[in-house]
């Protein structure tokens, strides 16, 4: 093969894998968790994961879901974005909502920490990031 052939060969193939390879590799975390003194709010969602030098970052949408006994009207529910940098056991991020941005400070393998908003006062925020769900990007490559 002349080599100019084999270059193009060699860079067709490069261009495959990396058009491929988000595909292949996407991955989200199940997410899960408490916040609240008495729990009183409930954490769920899927967060995508993308491995960096220093450990690994979440992100993602997850669900509030207010489940204490002061629920009056019912069952209240709030969407928000949720941001984390996981490295050597300790959890940092943010948690966007309802015009409100709270810092997330956590260690540990059950993510017990501070949930830090504008109001001024932290609130006890458990937090597990769980297995990989498997997404559409995955099972339409067939993994």
């Amino acid at each position: 093969m002349p080599r100019a052939e084999t270059i193009r060969v060699i860079v067709a193939a490069i261009l495959v894998l990396f058009v491929a390879a988000p595909a292949a590799w996407a991955q989200t975390y199940s997410a899960s968790g408490q916040i609240g003194y008495l729990h009183e709010w409930e954490i769920t969602g899927n967060l995508a994961k993308t491995v960096t030098r220093l450990g690994a970052e979440y992100s993602g949408t997850i669900t509030l879901r207010h489940v204490g006994l002061c629920s009056v009207n019912g069952v209240e529910q709030k969407q928000a974005r949720m941001q984390l940098k996981a490295s050597s056991g300790r959890l940092e991020g943010t948690l966007i909502m309802d015009g409100d941005q709270c810092r997330i400070v956590a260690s540990g393998s059950s993510g017990s920490g501070l949930l830090i908003c504008g109001s001024g006062q932290d609130v006890p925020i458990n937090l597990l990031i769980g297995k990989a769900v498997e997404t559409e990007a995955a099972d339409r490559a067939g993994l």
